[in-house]
């Protein structure tokens, strides 16, 4: 895991601002820092050690005219060195960014068909003067990029993007609507910023002869699955324990993250059941007195998973008064609530135990349908019968009707749906915008049922993409690692291609999931039909009087009304009763005008703010 960082075309690189951009990224890499030019290109890398810790594994790395920068880990590196090497490459080092560059030089773009691993690299070849940008298939590790017609820059950090571009700071406003209304987060190839863009999961960037081509290389395939439920469910467990296990290899201490829900649990009891020092890291965020707090089904996971060291990690509303400018600083684009805290907390704890890299269960839900409503779906991809039997029951019958409404109601009447979900702290324009937005269409994904469209779109649209960028920002904010099995492409397609009636069975969401580790966690934890995200209590949190001021000495501030984003009235209607008609969209009020005033005016991001993120 590492900062990545590179000019293209135009003047040559002046090393001096390489330098710059890799030192805004210090918190992604502490281990070191080294930049590379030539007359048309420059990188720049910040390196966190993970796998093969000599100075031998540092990038940019070289083979002949190929310069590689990767962020991220490949987790197959070993058995592709093995088929490598049996070609004829002979390796320098014991690290995956080597077997990359190797794998680059001998198969070039064919190589991201066979990478198991979450990335984001820039490859220079200086004989074609060509440049090629991969992410991997979910987009757990950013690449930013923009391009003038005469240059391309791109880095891990939008920051990094900044020191080259410094006029690139602007806010896209047309993304600030949305989301202060409705926490909508832009188009997965879209940032925050007005200019600068994102390069999604699984798509490829080449820069050759001036031009930028942006194309797909993969997709989730329809894969064969067994028939018999219980088949279904021996195989997913297999698949599980083989990205797990990949997912292991590391040169530096493994933990793991545990909330007490059924993904990381799942997380926590598979990798239990691999050799290793593993076991003996787990961390839990806790809300003592909080009625949504995970502690005891977490407690009771690490217990049967015999973990040596469970951290209770206890995020407060007043660490969070303490720490908000410098978590906003970190998240460099606006976020959706505060919940992020509390994984922010978990990797600073991870920090001080000495635990780099954590496993984590993110990308189940999206995959294996565990949030509320993926009922409804599943049901109208069993049939006519399915919806309804489930109109009929009490249990799904909401679910079902928003799944069946979704797709089918009236334009009018969609858009009033839409306008009641707006916060009453949005200005009557922002209002008006966020009410326009429509969830993005699935379109082109061959035969695939209503429930497979909807799991498609939250794992590459909607709630994983932002899960992702939060635990990529968390993470490298005290230079941790995070590693997540569900979000292999074996795992994926497995979970996309299962019939609905493996997923929502017998009125259990994510039935398959919890069937592959029954008899290893709790069945306490897998018996559980509520939803926990990994929330903090903010209601509580936002409505404690120093709270409640900080709020209204910031939204009420002349420069932040002048900005026309917020309704005025309400916000001081609110702050005079001491109380939040909508706690969740008062914070994505606050969390814009703080995210605009950080980096409204780039010059303003003075390096020893940056450097805060490390201490």
């Amino acid at each position: 895991m590492c900062g990545i960082a590179g000019i293209v075309g135009g003047d040559p690189p002046k090393p001096e601002l390489l330098e710059r951009m890799a030192r805004c990224m210090a918190h992604r890499g502490p281990d070191g820092q080294r930049t590379w030019s030539d007359a048309d290109a420059g990188l720049a890398f910040r390196r966190l050690a993970v796998i093969d810790l000599d100075e031998r594994s540092m990038q940019p790395m070289h083979l002949g005219p190929w310069h590689l920068v990767l962020n991220g880990e490949i987790y197959n590196y070993r058995e592709l060195r093995a088929e490598l090497a049996s070609l004829g490459h002979t390796f320098h080092t014991e690290g995956d960014s080597e077997v990359l560059l190797h794998a680059w030089a001998e198969w070039q773009e064919d190589t991201l068909g066979r990478l198991d691993g979450m990335f984001a690299f820039a490859i220079w070849n200086d004989e074609r003067r060509e440049l090629v940008c991969a992410s991997d298939p979910f987009g757990e590790k950013p690449l930013f990029w923009v391009d003038d017609g005469e240059r391309l820059v791109f880095a891990s950090d939008a920051r990094a993007v900044l020191q080259a571009r410094p006029d690139l700071g602007a806010p896209r406003m047309e993304a600030l609507g949305p989301y202060l209304g409705r926490g909508l987060m832009p188009p997965i190839d879209e940032s925050f910023f007005a200019r600068i863009e994102r390069l999604p999961g699984a798509h490829l960037l080449r820069l050759r002869d001036g031009r930028v081509e942006i194309d797909t290389y993969w997709r989730p395939g329809l894969v064969d699955v067994p028939s018999r439920y219980e088949d279904a469910v021996a195989r997913l467990r297999e698949l599980l324990l083989e990205s797990i296990s990949r997912r292991l290899r590391a040169d530096v201490p493994v933990g793991t993250s545990l909330s007490g829900g059924v993904d990381s649990s799942a997380v926590v009891a598979l990798s239990a059941s691999l050799a290793g020092d593993h076991r003996r890291h787990a961390f839990t965020a806790r809300f003592p007195g909080f009625a949504r707090d995970e502690w005891r089904y977490a407690r009771e996971v690490a217990s049967a998973a015999e973990v040596i060291e469970h951290h209770a990690v206890e995020p407060t509303a007043a660490g969070l008064f303490d720490d908000l400018d410098v978590v906003v600083s970190a998240q460099e684009e606006p976020f959706g609530s505060s919940s992020i805290y509390a994984q922010w907390c978990v990797m600073r704890a991870a920090r001080d135990a000495g635990v780099t890299v954590l496993l984590d269960g993110q990308g189940a839900d999206e995959i294996f349908g565990g949030y509320p409503g993926s009922n409804g779906w599943a049901l109208r991809s069993m049939g006519p019968l399915a919806v309804l039997r489930g109109l009929a029951s009490r249990r799904d019958r909401t679910d079902v009707a928003k799944a069946i409404g979704s797709e089918r109601l009236p334009g009018q009447v969609a858009r009033r749906y839409r306008r009641a979900q707006v916060t009453p702290y949005a200005a009557q324009e922002v209002a008006d915008q966020a009410s326009r937005v429509t969830p993005p269409s699935m379109s082109g994904d061959g035969p695939r049922g209503p429930l497979a469209r909807e799991l498609l779109r939250q794992s590459f649209h909607t709630s994983l993409p932002q899960l992702l960028r939060y635990a990529d920002r968390n993470s490298m904010a005290h230079s941790r690692e995070v590693r997540l099995p569900f979000l292999s492409r074996e795992v994926a397609e497995f979970g996309f291609s299962l019939p609905a009636a493996f997923v929502y069975r017998d009125g259990v969401t994510k039935a398959v999931l919890r069937d592959a580790v029954r008899g290893l966690v709790p069945a306490t934890v897998l018996e559980r039909r509520d939803k926990v995200g990994f929330e903090t209590p903010q209601s509580a949190w936002l409505s404690e009087p120093g709270w409640v001021a900080r709020i209204g000495e910031v939204l009420l501030d002349p420069s932040a009304c002048a900005r026309g984003l917020i309704d005025v009235r309400a916000v001081e209607t609110d702050v005079r009763a001491q109380c939040w008609r909508d706690p969740t969209g008062i914070w994505r009020a606050l969390n814009v005008e703080l995210w605009l005033r950080a980096f409204e005016h780039p010059a303003r991001l003075r390096q020893e703010h940056v450097e805060t993120l490390v201490r």
